[in-house]
């Protein structure tokens, strides 16, 4: 009895589990996509940036900040210069913030030093600042200095050029990653600097508070994120107090004193009475990738899309090593039935399009082959009831802003087509 009973139960609840055959079909915003990507790239795989949804997302972080902070372009999520020249232009900013040593030197080649305002998002190693001297304008660059050992070589270099050099200094507001712990040390920095003014200058600090959203152990998450991002307002604010003790109200008020990021940018002009930050550094968030759904409750729009053709479509899925079991597999999901291999894939973001298609956990048990960097042949299933044929593309929205480092070149779409195309940037980190 007692057997017989929980086979019973063992068979309703497989019935109950049993996935049930889900249409594959495009959305017509895809669908749309589809026809302008077999129009212009067919065959070809590619990276599609939105240019509708591009300037929406602009548009909602220049109405979000308003006027009471300065916006700057993070180039590290947005790897390509005329990427970069259009977002500069949509946002009436020439700020920008840069990570390496390639990229600097691909910005300094590209635009008139003079014309744009370059702070560095993190310190780089003095050796590559001093191959960066050989630069046009690099004297026009702010940049960053988180020890005083680092302060001393760039002191060094300075005088050895006999120039200026404008530096800005990464404080530590909670993320813990680096730079002057407490007031103390960076008045001990700021002292440094005032007794080398002939060859540095303060132009401001740089305090990323990229832990906030990441708070642990919470119970109402939303107000315990508020608590942490007043905190690094406080700890901001004692920094700058420090400098207030060095400086005089004259020179404080030139000062850029740079945090924010996609994940908190937002929450800024709300608490604008409390924080000392006039420099908002904004990079992914244009782009609305993945890894970013808070933004889509303030009308961001995801822009950036890597895409690839159906390669084969093969009408019945077949197990290697297990042809036999392959019904089986077939009638348990159904949804597993018709299998698509793509030209490449594998791209850094979560397949969006057509929807109803899933992943063949049989097949490829590393995710869609993100083990393998450089699959050939990525895998997605459907059931027997889709509209994606050979030559169809398979979208997927990108994790990050830099997916689009996949491609050599972007395509530019405006619904319904395709217009143009941007050169990615490949100098690497």
């Amino acid at each position: 009895m007692i057997v017989a009973l929980l086979l019973i139960i063992g068979i309703a609840y497989l019935i109950v589990i049993k996935p049930r055959k889900v249409k594959s079909e495009y959305q017509p915003y895809f669908a749309q996509m589809n026809a302008a990507l077999r129009a212009q790239r067919g065959g070809a795989s590619a990276g599609i940036i939105d240019l509708d949804r591009l300037d929406n997302n602009m548009a909602v972080v220049r109405k979000t900040l308003g006027n009471d902070f300065k916006l700057r372009i993070v180039t590290k999520s947005l790897p390509s210069i005329e990427l970069l020249r259009y977002l500069m232009d949509k946002g009436n900013t020439n700020r920008l913030m840069l990570f390496s040593e390639p990229f600097i030197g691909e910005v300094l080649s590209n635009f008139n030093p003079d014309s744009v305002d370059v702070l560095l998002g993190k310190p780089i190693p003095v050796d590559a600042f001093v191959r960066l001297t050989e630069k046009k304008g690099w004297t026009t660059v702010n940049w960053l200095v988180d020890t005083k050992q680092r302060l001393n070589e760039y002191i060094a270099i300075a005088k050895q050029k006999d120039t200026l050099v404008k530096l800005s200094l990464e404080i530590d507001v909670g993320l813990h990653r680096g730079g002057f712990e407490t007031p103390a040390e960076l008045g001990e920095a700021v002292e440094i600097i005032k007794q080398n003014n002939r060859y540095v200058r303060l132009t401001g600090l740089m305090g990323y508070d990229g832990h906030v959203p990441f708070v642990p152990f919470y119970i109402n998450k939303e107000r315990t994120i508020k608590k942490a991002f007043v905190k690094v307002q406080n700890l901001y604010t004692a920094f700058v107090d420090e400098l207030k003790k060095h400086y005089d109200a004259q020179y404080i008020s030139t000062l850029t004193f740079n945090s924010g990021g996609t994940h908190t940018y937002f929450y800024y002009p709300a608490f604008k009475s409390i924080t000392p930050v006039n420099d908002i550094a904004m990079g992914s968030g244009f782009v609305c990738p993945a890894q970013f759904p808070e933004l889509l409750a303030l009308g961001h729009q995801p822009a950036l899309f890597l895409s690839s053709p159906v390669l084969k479509k093969i009408e019945t899925s077949k197990l290697p090593h297990a042809e036999k079991l392959s019904p089986l597999v077939n009638f348990w999901d159904p949804n597993l039935k018709v299998s698509y291999y793509m030209l490449g894939g594998g791209w850094p973001g979560e397949p969006v399009a057509p929807a109803g298609l899933k992943k063949n956990y049989f097949w490829d048990e590393n995710d869609l082959g993100y083990s393998n960097l450089l699959p050939n042949q990525a895998i997605l299933s459907s059931s027997d009831e889709n509209n994606l044929n050979v030559g169809d593309f398979v979208f997927s929205h990108a994790w990050e802003g830099d997916g689009m480092l996949a491609f050599k070149q972007i395509e530019l779409y405006r619904q319904p087509k395709i217009v143009g195309e941007w050169d990615t940037y490949k100098g690497g980190n």
